[in-house]
């Protein structure tokens, strides 16, 4: 498991250190450094990997590098085995890492409602922006899921089953195929019946965000990175998707979540409240600049019935705000 990250002149940041807990919260200001720490995470993966440490969109790391750090970018990576990789510049270091996770990400930018998704002939792995989501779910669909993922409302305990049940929920009375072609590469749903484009927007965001979960829970060692969960769903959907994240986090996958939404977050204190102990498996931090364009990083803690004793100033208050001038 991931358990730190260090990083400096990086991005927005001059010099942080953000620790991880089992289940990980990163919200803030727009472009206040909550996606520049997933980056970091995805780098460290590509130099144990060894491979080019490019980001696909956001180019090398000389185009990273913060001008107010004269030494350029540092960025260390650290497991709960001691373990650690380290990124100076180009140069990559790491004490003989063989445990770090593998990663299983879905994007902000990931496909909304498409008439068809590419598949991979390669693998079923899952693309960040929901690449051979269809491969991934027909790969994996008669695997037994943990228990505590298996939902009351599944028609049985493998992993297509309860991928449809947890959809329900998100998006109650749906219902959902889908269809591979292998002659074209290609994949396509439906959703009661209907092509993706004749449905909500929501339907078609939170499907990956369920799917990313569910396979996290059935890959060893795996840490599942997924931005704006909350994309598209209405708030008691967002509170179910809450729900779920924190049920995949009980079952043993590290998660980390970049949100803007307060029915998550809140969602999530919901589940510390009625759950012992799951308040100590979070870890939850506000991002926003300051006066020179860097990130100023403060750490949020949720207590064990769910409440925030230092609520940090613009987060999540723009409700309480709007209603005192609505009064």
């Amino acid at each position: 498991m991931i358990k730190e990250l260090e990083l400096n002149g990086f991005k927005s940041f001059i010099s942080d250190n953000i620790e991880f807990g089992n289940l990980t919260v990163l919200t803030g200001l727009n472009s206040s450094g909550k996606s520049s720490v997933i980056q970091a995470l995805l780098l460290a993966k590509k130099a144990v990997n060894g491979d080019n440490l490019y980001l696909e969109g956001h180019g090398n790391l000389t185009e990273s590098r913060n001008s107010f750090v004269k030494d350029g970018i540092f960025i260390k990576c650290f497991l709960t085995d001691d373990s650690f990789v380290e990124i100076t510049n180009e140069i990559v270091s790491n004490n003989n890492i063989v445990l770090f996770p593998e990663i299983i990400h879905v994007s902000a930018d990931r496909f909304g409602p498409e008439t068809s998704i590419p598949v991979s002939t390669k693998d079923g792995k899952l693309g960040r922006k929901g690449e051979n989501i269809f491969k991934a779910i027909s790969m994996n669909e008669d695997k037994l899921l943990p228990e505590i993922l298996r939902h009351r409302n599944s028609e049985g305990d493998t992993f297509l089953f309860n991928l449809r049940a947890w959809l329900g929920i998100i998006s109650p009375n749906v219902t959902f195929e889908s269809f591979i072609q292998d002659k074209s590469d290609s994949s396509y749903s439906e959703f009661n019946g209907h092509r993706a484009k004749n449905v909500g927007f929501g339907l078609s965001y939170s499907l990956p965000v369920i799917t990313a979960l569910l396979l996290g829970s059935i890959t060893n060692n795996c840490m599942v990175i997924i931005e704006n969960p909350e994309a598209h769903l209405h708030p008691r959907g967002q509170t179910e998707m809450a729900n779920l994240i924190s049920l995949c986090v009980e079952s043993g996958v590290q998660v980390v979540i970049e949100t803007h939404s307060d029915h998550l977050f809140d969602g999530i204190r919901l589940f510390a409240k009625k759950n012992e102990g799951f308040y100590d498996k979070v870890k939850s931090f506000w991002f926003e600049l300051d006066a020179q364009k860097n990130t100023e990083m403060s750490v949020v803690k949720i207590d064990s019935d769910g409440r925030i004793k230092d609520w940090p100033s613009g987060m999540f208050d723009q409700f309480s705000i709007n209603s005192s001038q609505l009064l």
